[in-house]
């Protein structure tokens, strides 16, 4: 796969080692693997750190569970930081960044002097003070009235000059909700009201966020379907009343006896009336206090201390949850995965070639502040050295589907606007690969940015990851393929107080929990040859001693392979400064080193180096150990392969 832009020379070695007096010594090193494995990840094992996850953010339930800035958040942080660090595997440090979060006084919505139920969006501005009497009034002009009965708001144009001033209710969907707070602002409205369009699931709110935070607009709250349809109703029934009442005039008002022309001219009078009633006939009043305060959250960022720190392959999970719900699937469960993974690479036999890093990211829920602050603290060069990115956001969902971000836009097309760095389509492949080979059905998902591996896309670093579905709607073919309810939503509980560990699919973990050990090895790991018996000579016949034996035989000479490691050398490796270590076992202290590399292209010369080597006794072993250091005699690296062969002698 393309997923780094430095290149690897692939080093074969092959030595004879003639030695005299001494015993065979210890071989040194391990070798890597000779394929890629999911480490044994699986589903008990993530289930094991989401049961804790769980747990801490139930314990917090009266504070907020794992919402930025609470008591639980920090709970769950340091869980992951001593995990991490009981592996002794991992670099661990927090990242702290500064947010802007949102503190909610008194929110109190009245329409026709009935209160209404009401949730606030973050980033909404307050009122000042109370708002009574605000005309409810819809959007008037809409292109894309077939989608929500004209009622989206996403334009300014959307609306007339009744906005002016009035509370104006709109339908969710078509564009974000800071569009439509945007649009209903520009059209001079007092306030906004923004409700749900999910005919599946009535009666849930909204957890609408603004984006960011856009002074002097209109406040905004949302609303579940059913309340939004009755409120619309209400408007509706009351211009109608209200225009009833305009035609119920008598002869006289109605200008009878009049001229034609004064007719007119008082039909048109009346029906500006019947307007004005109309705009007029449904009143509300509004208050909402907010105070906008900062604080300091933390990321969580471990490195391997092995491996090549400048080609890092990183992994990330949003850590923090809502304040509505202890958040297990979103994101418990992709952080518990994490350290499942991380718990796993620390245990294999051997060092990893290139640098993992893993983030648990803070401050998701409120707009990707915690991997947006991360990325945008990164110099060129420290970014530079990111190669890839994947992204694990809910794998847990009650109604899965097992996704993957779409990166080549071959299942969902790529929305406008959104950066797909190259690499990324060979990242989605590594799950795909994966799951073509146990056969696990698999589709993709939208590849839009809406988690954290926007900020990395948007730097340029390729990116992909796995998804088990949020708020989507579960089609005939996804139910074929995972099973689960046609109609209802991937995770029937997402932003819920019923995100609990009760309705975690641990079917979906099951699935997910393996693909994401399977991606963390592959990215860790060059593959090396697998080990081969050297050939025998079927055609040579034993033959008799010509020399008839001796009490004691004479010791002949051993032949043993020459070790060396690594066993992928990269290009800068070649120049002469740096070198590379080559270890040869088992040398008597008068051995002569001799490495020779013969490169299959023409950008590095063939060389030959000879030293005197002196010996390392091991301890409680008459085996000795020597060590030579030899480097190429080019001060150019190359981009293609090489090999080279070691000679002892």
């Amino acid at each position: 796969m393309k997923l780094r832009t430095k290149s690897w020379l692939a080093v074969t070695a092959t030595a004879g080692l003639v030695l005299g007096g001494v015993s065979p010594a210890l071989a040194t090193g391990t070798a890597g693997p000779t394929e890629h494995t999911d480490m044994g990840v699986n589903g008990d094992a993530v289930m094991e750190h989401l049961q804790k996850i769980s747990d801490i953010s139930t314990s917090h339930a009266d504070e907020g569970f794992r919402a930025l800035g609470t008591p639980g958040y920090e709970e769950a942080v340091e869980y992951v930081e001593s995990t991490l660090e009981a592996t002794g595997a991992f670099d661990v440090k927090r990242h702290a960044f500064d947010v802007e979060s949102q503190d909610f006084g008194t929110v109190d919505v009245k329409v026709d002097g009935e209160t209404v139920k009401v949730a606030t969006a973050s980033y909404t501005e307050g009122t000042t003070a109370p708002l009574t009497d605000l005309p409810v009034v819809l959007p008037v002009d809409d292109d894309n009235s077939d989608l929500a009965g004209g009622q989206l708001g996403c334009q300014a144009s959307d609306f007339d000059d009744s906005a002016e001033g009035a509370l104006v209710l709109v339908s969710r969907g078509e564009c974000a909700f800071g569009d439509k707070t945007k649009a209903a602002t520009e059209a001079g409205a007092a306030a906004v009201i923004i409700y749900n369009n999910d005919k599946a699931n009535p009666d849930e709110e909204l957890n609408a966020t603004l984006g960011e935070r856009m002074e002097g607009s209109a406040p905004t709250v949302t609303v579940t379907y059913n309340v939004g349809t009755e409120l619309l109703e209400k408007v509706e029934a009351a211009g109608a009343e209200a225009g009833t009442e305009s035609g119920s005039q008598t002869d006289a008002e109605a200008g009878l006896g009049q001229g034609a022309d004064e007719a007119d001219e008082a039909d048109e009078a009346e029906g500006g009336q019947a307007e004005a009633q109309e705009a007029a006939a449904l009143t509300a009043d509004f208050t909402l206090e907010t105070e906008f305060v900062t604080e300091t959250t933390w990321n969580v960022i471990a490195e391997t201390k092995a491996g090549d720190h400048d080609n890092v392959q990183m992994f990330g999970a949003h850590l923090d949850g809502v304040e509505e719900g202890p958040g297990v699937n979103d994101n418990g469960s992709g952080s518990a995965a994490l350290l499942a993974s991380a718990e796993a690479l620390a245990e294999q036999p051997t060092e990893v070639d290139n640098a993992i890093r893993f983030g648990w990211w803070g401050a998701e829920e409120v707009g990707l502040v915690g991997s947006t602050e991360y990325v945008a603290s990164l110099g060129d060069a420290e970014l530079g050295k990111i190669k890839s990115y994947m992204n694990f956001d809910m794998i847990g969902s009650d109604n899965y589907i097992v996704g993957t971000l779409d990166s080549d836009g071959s299942d969902v097309p790529i929305p406008d606007g959104v950066n797909v760095p190259e690499g990324s389509a060979e990242l989605e492949k590594v799950f795909t690969d994966y799951f073509a080979d146990i056969d696990q059905p698999n589709v993709g998902t939208d590849f839009s940015g809406r988690s954290d591996y926007q900020a990395f896309i948007d730097n340029g670093i390729p990116a992909s990851g796995l998804f088990s579905g949020a708020d989507g709607t579960k089609t005939a073919e996804e139910a074929e393929m995972f099973g689960g309810t046609v109609g209802a939503k991937h995770d029937t509980n997402y932003h819920q107080a019923t995100d609990t560990i009760e309705n975690v699919s641990k079917e979906s973990i099951d699935i997910f929990a393996p693909a994401i050990g399977f991606a963390v090895h592959t990215l860790a790991y060059d593959l090396t040859d697998a080990p081969t018996d050297p050939p025998t000579d079927p055609t040579t016949p034993p033959t008799d001693p010509t020399d008839p034996p001796t009490e004691t035989p004479t010791e002949a000479p051993e032949e043993r392979a020459l070790s060396i490691d690594p066993k992928t050398i990269e290009a800068p490796d070649f120049v002469s400064e740096k070198g590379v270590q080559v270890a040869a076992t088992g040398c008597t202290a008068d051995t002569t080193a001799t490495m020779t590399v013969t490169p299959n292209n023409g950008k590095i010369e063939k060389f030959e180096q000879t030293a005197e080597v002196a010996p390392t006794v091991l301890p409680d072993s008459e085996s000795a150990d020597s060590m030579h250091r030899w480097s190429t005699a080019t001060s150019e690296p190359t981009t293609s392969p090489s090999t080279a062969k070691a000679e002892i002698r």
